[in-house]
């Protein structure tokens, strides 16, 4: 069988940068639609990507005034967080959100551009550290994540495996 991913390692990088009170409020504001998000799907059994678009994405564009892209990013999360509990044995308590941390798409969603990170709806990060070795790779999904006090923007990337090394024989006298 052959995947379109066959010989290629999947990674994450760390960009980390100061937080701006934009960025934060924004994080906030998507945690509030994705756990909306999340409840709708499942108060009405919503199993496709089709169906959640249909009866979620012009409430999340107009209730938390988010920008397309975003609010596509925020069903989708709520979808993926949805069919997880579904497919879990022991649900107990339906799923809740807690952590700040935000689906982001590449090109549309975010951009890497001169030390800096735009995200979509005009917000500007300055990058503080990042490792630069896997800069020629192209820039997958990333999750934008705030916790004690630190931003940080953690980028997929796909870069092909390394071929297997063949052992030399080696004879000791």
């Amino acid at each position: 069988m052959a995947f379109g991913d066959e010989g290629e390692l999947t990674l994450s990088i760390a960009v980390r940068f100061s937080p701006e009170p934009g960025a934060v409020e924004l994080l906030k504001r998507y945690r509030l639609a994705l756990n909306y998000a999340i409840n709708r799907i499942l108060s009405l059994n919503l199993k496709t990507i089709k169906d959640v678009h249909r009866e979620l994405y012009r409430e999340l564009r107009e209730w938390f005034g988010f920008p397309s892209r975003i609010a596509l990013d925020c069903y989708r999360d709520a979808l993926a967080n949805a069919k997880a509990w579904r497919n879990n044995p022991k649900k107990g308590k339906r799923p809740r959100v807690k952590k700040l941390s935000m689906l982001l798409h590449p090109g549309s969603g975010y951009r890497v551009k001169d030390g800096y990170v735009e995200i979509i709806g005009g917000i500007k990060l300055k990058i503080i550290g990042w490792d630069r070795r896997y800069d020629q790779y192209e820039n997958r999904e990333a999750r934008l994540v705030y916790r004690g006090g630190e931003m940080v923007l953690w980028i997929s990337k796909r870069i092909p495996q390394a071929e297997a090394i063949q052992a030399k024989r080696c004879y000791s006298h």
